[in-house]
């Protein structure tokens, strides 16, 4: 007994021991839910943070997709794809210059594929008209500045490049329909490009010699006439277009807005003023007039289903289109009627709202007014102007939704 006893005594520890042996890690693969009305997508295009994917209702990060600083992000339609247009060189910060659209799975986050693009597209902040995609979901546009203006047409279906629209004078792209945009010019017209399915100008089929191909560009291409002042009140760039209709709101750095509807045969609107829907003068332009003024990046945002504009709105000169909005006016799309007016709880870079029944107001706030930094992420019942949530990290700079 007293052998058996030592034995038992003497096997303990190395029994515990094996005990404490830790299991082998198990991996698995986890995958987003598919795309809902409540998920906001926001990115920050200096630096290399890539794109925040957003829970609206808890404002948990979901996810993150990678992207190089002046990146653009843009959504399919039909919640398949993710896309970033962006431009990376081979030895970092020199070397040979790639631009591509970066293609992502929506789900598991992969990377599906890359497709090249002729080198050129525009460096700056990331508008959200600098690459863009139709109501179809089948054709993107990249905006190009290298030296002159042009828009290239990408075919996400076959994923390789249509088409190259020149566009001198004009900027961005904002798709209507299924194969069509327009671009803001800088002699205060709008710039109308129609393309076939395939994103090919009228005319130009198949591998098409280069005359041919001129020839077909400049008939792709009409101007309206001269609708704003670009050297006295300027249109913000961000000014937002519903893709599927082509109903587009164009907002000034005064605060006028100019609705439009566009397509091959666009029409605009007379302009009205938020101001004077606010019981107020209307902005003036000169350098030292005060008044509430929109500002910041995305300025203007519009719940389709409600028909209500939401207006980011800040006191100041003229000229402080870049500065955040302290305030978000609410207004009738319709009538111009003012609603309400939302006082905010930070200065704000950006806005946008989804697109349900109970829709949320998105607020990408600034923690640094002067230099319009990205800080937090803000929701705010648009119904009753009351903050509902709040984050602790940075959201970013630039916001999109589903369904817009």
């Amino acid at each position: 007994m007293k052998i058996l006893a030592a034995l038992i005594i003497a096997l303990t520890p190395t029994l515990g021991l094996a005990q404490t042996v830790p299991q082998a890690e198990q991996f698995d693969v986890a995958t987003l839910k598919p795309q809902y009305p409540h998920r906001l997508f926001a990115m920050d295009s200096y630096g290399d943070t890539g794109v925040n994917i957003i829970n609206g209702d808890d404002l948990s990060v979901e996810g993150n997709l990678p992207a190089s600083s002046e990146s653009v992000f843009a959504l399919d339609p039909a919640g398949r794809y993710f896309y970033v247009c962006e431009s990376i060189w081979t030895k970092g910060n020199r070397g040979t210059r790639q631009d591509m659209i970066s293609v992502y799975d929506s789900r598991t986050l992969a990377l599906t594929t890359e497709i090249a693009l002729p080198t050129g597209r525009l460096l700056v902040d990331a508008l959200v008209h600098n690459c863009d995609v139709s109501a179809d979901g089948k054709l993107a546009y990249v905006y190009n500045f290298q030296p002159a203006s042009s828009v290239t047409v990408v075919n996400l279906e076959t994923r390789k490049v249509a088409s190259t629209v020149e566009l001198p004078g004009c900027a961005l792209a904002f798709p209507w329909g299924d194969h069509g945009f327009s671009s803001l010019c800088g002699d205060g017209t709008i710039a109308t490009v129609s393309l076939s399915a395939a994103g090919m100008p009228p005319g130009a089929a198949g591998k098409a010699g280069a005359a041919k191909a001129a020839a077909a560009n400049a008939g792709a291409v009409s101007h309206s006439a001269r609708f704003f002042d670009p050297d006295n009140d300027p249109i913000f760039s961000e000014s937002l277009v519903d893709r599927t209709s082509g109903k587009a709101f164009f907002i000034s750095y005064s605060g006028q807005i100019y609705p439009a509807q566009l397509g091959e045969h666009p029409s605009i609107d007379k302009p009205w003023s938020l101001q004077v829907s606010a019981g107020m003068p209307q902005a003036g332009t000169g350098a030292q007039e005060l008044a509430w003024r929109p500002g910041g990046l995305n300025v203007l945002v519009w719940h389709k289903g409600k028909n209500r504009l939401y207006a980011l709105m800040h006191p100041g000169a003229h000229w402080t289109q870049k500065k955040p909005g302290t305030e978000v006016w609410v207004l009738d799309a319709a009538s111009h009627a003012l609603i309400r007016r939302i006082e905010l709880p930070m200065p704000t870079i950006s806005i946008a709202i989804s697109q349900d029944d109970q829709p949320l107001l998105y607020l990408l706030t600034s923690n640094n007014q002067a230099a319009g930094m990205p800080g937090d992420v803000y929701t705010i019942d648009p119904d009753t102007g009351l903050q509902k949530g709040k984050t602790n990290y940075s959201g970013g700079r630039v916001a999109w939704v589903p369904g817009f």
